[in-house]
């Protein structure tokens, strides 16, 4: 396909889109409108998507030189919302929720938190809700990979229990990679926010078990106000389109999973003009979708930030290690403010184990490993681990940004890794093969250099 204007194609694909939903979450009446404007910070939406630059992490690089002119710019609160999307995927997360809090503020609630409310496993929950529901979506925080992590548990025992397609708002319809499904893991070209390590992990599982990865996200063309629409309703509208299209309307009975940015999931227009796509699918379709969302509830890493029933919880000992419900003790669902979803979950608080968030072993999916980097002592360095069978613009199975002797990367317990590092200008530092051998990875490193093929 044509490639299109880098500042085109990063408004609706990627970072760009990130502050219509972060609006309606905080302030409301605060529209898109920021994205056009111009003044000091006007170069922000030239910090095009991952596809634009050498690595997919180079537009977080330009968006830290970029912070003097865009903080107290009218663009502020987008760049932060952009910032922390970056940030996320050098796999810093504690600034990737420091970020965003600077963008959106506190949030507060007018219910108390109930005295009877237990909790239960999210995902067993939602599985046993799934089975009288023909679509579930799941909503993320684009800044956050942790909410990732609950639809990857999701994936098997949906798969068990009849679905087949996997939808995701991250997979670019016009940019396009044919290739996904049959290749078996995403590259950069496959969308912007599948560049994190988690969202890659995601991918893959799915592909892995035998889903059909499907993108539904509305064209450009499809975003254009109308006389009836403003810009937000109908982007949304063509992504309710576009899922029918590419899953209910091949297959009439067909079972999908959704993953979704946001309050795309609400299943009910909001008083100040949102109107989501679930709304909008369930109006077209006659489907009920089970809702799940994560952002309410979600872990926001300084005071007065995080939502009074998080704190609550948190204080009763019922957050855990594991995504939980709250419950009554008749086991329904405690009621929650009109979210206007139907699963509202909390996902545990990040533990950090040697500067890097606990949550890397992917439920058992990743090993933590030791890595030297000695080239990064004096100079910053971004390391990633991948596949060797992989082609170059594949999304890894981790990055780290790292300014020191040696660093843990989260890898796959039963497969060969090649680590590359790279200087913060994109220039390669070092790359290192690391072999399993009896249960551990031995490696072989090759400074200032790739040498010749690992």
């Amino acid at each position: 396909m044509t490639r299109k204007d880098p500042a085109v194609r990063f408004r609706s694909g990627f970072w760009g889109v990130l502050f219509l939903a972060v609006a309606v979450m905080s302030k409301a009446g605060e529209t898109e409108s920021q994205a056009d404007s111009s003044g000091d910070c006007e170069e922000l939406f030239r910090v095009a998507s991952t596809m634009d630059f050498d690595h997919a992490w180079t537009g977080t690089i330009r968006l830290r030189e970029m912070e003097s002119s865009c903080v107290r710019s009218e663009n502020e609160r987008t760049y932060w919302q952009m910032r922390a999307t970056g940030e996320n995927l050098l796999g810093n997360h504690h600034s990737a929720l420091e970020y965003f809090n600077r963008a959106i503020g506190g949030r507060r609630s007018r219910q108390d938190f109930p005295a009877e409310a237990k909790s239960r496993s999210a995902v067993a929950y939602i599985v046993t809700r799934a089975a009288g529901h023909q679509v579930v979506m799941v909503n993320e925080q684009h800044h956050v990979s942790t909410e990732r992590l609950l639809t990857l548990e999701l994936l098997q025992p949906l798969y068990d229990q009849g679905f087949r397609y996997f939808a995701a708002e991250a997979l670019w319809v016009w940019e396009g990679d044919d290739q996904l499904n049959h290749r078996g893991y995403p590259i950069r070209e496959t969308g912007g926010y599948v560049n994190d390590v988690v969202f890659g992990e995601l991918l893959r599982e799915a592909i892995s078990i035998g889903y059909e990865l499907v993108p539904y996200e509305a064209s450009q063309e499809q975003m254009q106000p109308t006389d009836t629409m403003t810009s937000q309703q109908a982007r949304d509208y063509g992504q309710a389109q576009n899922l029918i299209a590419t899953t209910i309307k091949q297959d009439p009975e067909a079972k999908v999973l959704v993953h979704c940015g946001y309050d795309h999931l609400r299943e009910v227009p909001s008083p100040g003009g949102w109107t989501p796509m679930a709304y909008y699918f369930r109006e077209a379709t006659g489907i009920d979708p089970l809702t799940v969302d994560q952002t309410l509830f979600a872990e926001r890493n300084a005071e007065g930030m995080e939502h009074p029933w998080r704190l609550a919880a948190d204080e009763r000992g019922l957050l855990d290690d594991q995504p939980v419900v709250l419950v009554g003790s008749d086991g329904d669902l405690v009621p929650v403010e009109q979210t206007h979803v139907d699963v509202t979950v909390l996902n545990p608080s990040t533990e950090y184990r040697n500067d890097r968030p606990g949550w890397m072993t992917l439920g058992g999916r990743r090993d933590p490993v030791g890595v030297t980097t000695p080239e990064c002592i004096e100079e910053t360095c971004v390391v990633e681990a991948f596949n060797p069978a992989w082609e170059e613009r594949a999304v890894p199975y981790d990055r780290v940004e790292v300014r020191a002797a040696k660093v843990t990367m989260y890898v796959p317990p039963h497969v060969d890794i090649v680590i590359r590092g790279y200087r913060l200008d994109g220039s390669p530092a070092f790359s290192q093969m690391l072999t399993r051998v009896q249960g551990t990875h031995s490696g072989l490193r090759i400074p200032d250099s790739w040498g010749e093929p690992l």
